[in-house]
């Protein structure tokens, strides 16, 4: 992150040539630098928006094979439905 400060992004476009940047900060991935054309920036925008939804379903599920809740059956999931809503209307 220290050298993106120093650097004018012209500069590490060149320096990058046809390659997509890892930026860093101390040492972990945080931004990817990617050279695109003008005409498919919504396009790749849209793209994008696809990955990181995948990526947010990919750990829901993770998250439920750990704690159990994906092997929840359909009756099971609608009996937890109710008793949310009762506990919600008794407030």
């Amino acid at each position: 992150m220290s050298d993106l400060k120093k650097k004018p992004a012209s500069q590490w476009l060149k320096s990058a040539g046809k390659k997509d940047l890892i930026i860093t900060s101390n040492g972990q991935p945080v931004a990817l630098l990617l050279r695109i054309a003008a005409a498919s920036v919504e396009s790749t925008r849209s793209l994008l928006r696809s990955v990181r939804a995948l990526q947010a379903q990919a750990a829901l599920q993770q998250v439920a094979a750990t704690n159990g809740t994906a092997a929840l059956t359909t009756p099971d999931i609608d009996a937890e439905i109710a008793a949310a809503r009762r506990a919600r209307h008794r407030k």
